[in-house]
């Protein structure tokens, strides 16, 4: 049932019901009242709908060029359909390794196939069915056609960067790189014309650039004036051309012939052409990181710090390449507390990668030395290596990581170029050095120590693991560990590696040397098989013994003398076996 209409008119008046399903609700104007005069005419008047002529529709005239101009339409959308299937057809074909047919036979097809499109080749190279069809053309094709379909795709930048990679299946062959570099220096020269700039801070085009720069192919000199075009001010290429062509990007900034407003003009280009590159979000190609090193390494705290501000949410990126962990290494020490802490959360879960990985390694060493929040480093980056300290300790770059804590800045441990890099200023870091040393080691030593507990000698046996063992003694003498590294087996003690770390700890002037090394060692392993020991390599750490000062040295003088002769006839016997005695005959000739 359709709700009763609401009496009462348009008008001005208050005397007007407002009706509420069955119910009436007296309005202000009071119950009873009449309607107020209004100038409508209410709404129970009829209303006047003006009706609108209805459109007129164009009638068509069935002409004889209408009917051929609609079949020739759909005559054309069926040919497209099916050159699409042909083409669809014959990739599958060729990207099938048991196809029946010759690779070059299918090629060919394809081509005539596309040779009877309509819309250009760089234009359907651009598509993405397009750009697979092409590069397997390329890839399977004859070196005729090849050459056919390079000379049609001088401007296509799908085929351009394809041909800029090289194929990590195989390596080419000399004549197959010779054609490459003819195929490169081709798409070199029509690349020339175009305007590199603007071709930089496109997503593709960039990852175009990246390609070539990095490319086997790409001679130096090329490679340098292709970076060039983009991070060198024009004005300054065309005054020093001979300079630029010739030095590296740091080279230049480097070099004495620029005056420094001219360098100052190149930092400041470098610094707009990275706000546009973070802009753009370009921070995953290492041509970019290429700009980031260079600009971090010359510009002033002042920008560094207004860069890190900019650019530390895409740090992460800045860890694909060496000169990225270099300009990163110079700007977390411009982040504030606030900044570090979403980029040590990016970083969760691959801090062990980190520490083992050749290029970033120096990352979390950095962190250690710089983050005053130490109980976030605990929770997050220290977890992880305890989950894997084994493997740390004997890696590479791992037991460098480890030795970082024990003994910050020790030159015995670290090479030039790794204390410098981790002695970069870092103005936003509060807390005093050797507290914050102190708070990371009490973290994760009892790790480090289980580790090397469990089997000292292949410890000291490793390369890597060695610097960490002597690292941990230097930081704080452990007389239980030095206990389990006296064993009784000569087989495991016999190797360069292992009496390398002894002599190395031998060295360190310190009463716990000749008590828990020095002297036990020479009692428990040494002096009961001395016929035995004389002849391996255990003779070099005797002769450490000797130079000793106190008990060590006169115990080990007085036992060699009393059995020189059986000695001298021990170092005879491996002589004539052919054994290296060397370290045997220089103790025997101490002894005089």
């Amino acid at each position: 049932m359709a709700p009763p209409k609401k009496a009462g008119g348009k008008g001005k008046g208050k005397g007007g019901q407002k009706q509420f399903g069955n119910k009436k609700k007296p309005t202000k104007g009071g119950l009873g009242k009449k309607a107020g005069k209004g100038k409508g005419k209410g709404k129970d008047a009829p209303k006047v709908v003006k009706v609108l002529d209805p459109p007129k529709k164009r009638k068509i005239e069935s002409t004889e060029d209408g009917e051929e101009g609609s079949k020739s339409g759909k005559a054309n959308a069926s040919t497209k359909v099916a050159q699409k299937k042909e083409v669809t057809s014959l990739y599958t074909e060729l990207i099938n390794a048991g196809r029946e047919r010759k690779a070059e036979e299918v090629v060919a097809d394809i081509l005539s196939v596309l040779s009877n499109r309509k819309e250009p080749l760089q234009d359907y190279s651009s598509k993405r069915i397009g750009s697979r069809v092409l590069q397997a053309c390329l890839k399977w094709g004859s070196q005729e056609q090849r050459k056919q379909l390079l000379a049609s795709l001088q401007d296509s930048d799908e085929v351009f960067l394809y041909i800029a990679k090289t194929t990590a299946q195989r390596k080419p062959t000399e004549e197959e790189k010779k054609v490459q570099k003819q195929n490169l220096k081709q798409f070199m020269n029509a690349f020339r014309d175009k305007n590199i700039s603007t071709i930089f801070f496109h997503r593709h085009g960039c990852k175009v650039i990246n390609a070539l720069y990095f490319s086997e192919h790409l001679p130096t000199q090329e490679k340098r004036q292709l970076l060039h075009q983009v991070f060198v001010p024009q004005t300054i290429a065309l005054v020093k051309p001979e300079l630029v062509g010739s030095k590296p990007l740091r080279g230049i900034l480097s070099s004495e012939e620029l005056s420094d407003t001219q360098k100052e003009s190149i930092l400041s280009h470098l610094g707009d052409l990275l706000d546009r590159a973070i802009d753009k979000e370009l921070l995953a190609y290492d041509i970019v990181h290429l700009a980031f090193q260079t600009y971090c390494e010359f510009a002033s705290a002042e920008r560094l710090k207004d860069l890190a501000e900019k650019c530390i949410e895409g740090g992460p990126y800045l860890l694909s390449s060496r000169p990225g962990a270099e300009a990163l290494l110079r700007l977390l020490g411009y982040c504030s507390a606030k900044q570090k802490k979403p980029f040590l959360k990016d970083l969760k879960g691959k801090y062990a990668a980190l520490a083992m990985n050749t290029v970033d390694y120096l990352i979390p060493m950095r962190l250690c030395s710089i983050v005053d929040d130490t109980k976030a480093l605990s929770d997050g980056m220290l977890s992880e290596w305890k989950a894997e300290m084994k493997e740390l300790c004997f890696d590479k770059h791992g037991h460098k990581v480890l030795a970082w804590l024990l003994k910050p800045g020790d030159k015995h441990f670290f090479a030039p170029y790794e204390l410098e890099s981790l002695s970069l200023p870092a103005p936003t870091s509060l807390k005093e050095p050797e507290k914050r040393q102190q708070e990371l080691l009490k973290a994760i030593r009892p790790s480090i120590q289980a580790v090397l507990l469990a089997d000292p000698v292949k410890a000291m046996s490793s390369d890597s693991a060695r610097e960490l063992f002597i690292a941990y003694l230097d930081s704080e003498w452990d007389s239980q560990l030095v206990a389990a590294l006296i064993a009784e087996e000569m087989g495991a003690l016999n190797t360069g590696v292992f009496v390398a770390g002894m002599l190395t700890l031998l060295r360190r002037e310190s009463k716990s040397v000749d008590t828990d090394l020095a002297l036990p060692f020479w009692q428990k392993v040494l002096s009961p098989r001395l016929e035995k020991a004389v002849t391996t390599r255990c003779s070099f750490i005797m002769s450490a013994l000797l130079k000793r000062k106190g008990k060590v040295a006169e115990e080990t003088l007085k036992t060699l003398k009393s059995k020189k002769r059986t000695v001298e006839q021990a170092v005879k016997a491996a002589k004539s076996s052919g054994a290296q005695v060397q370290g045997a005959q220089k103790l025997l000739d101490s002894l005089d």
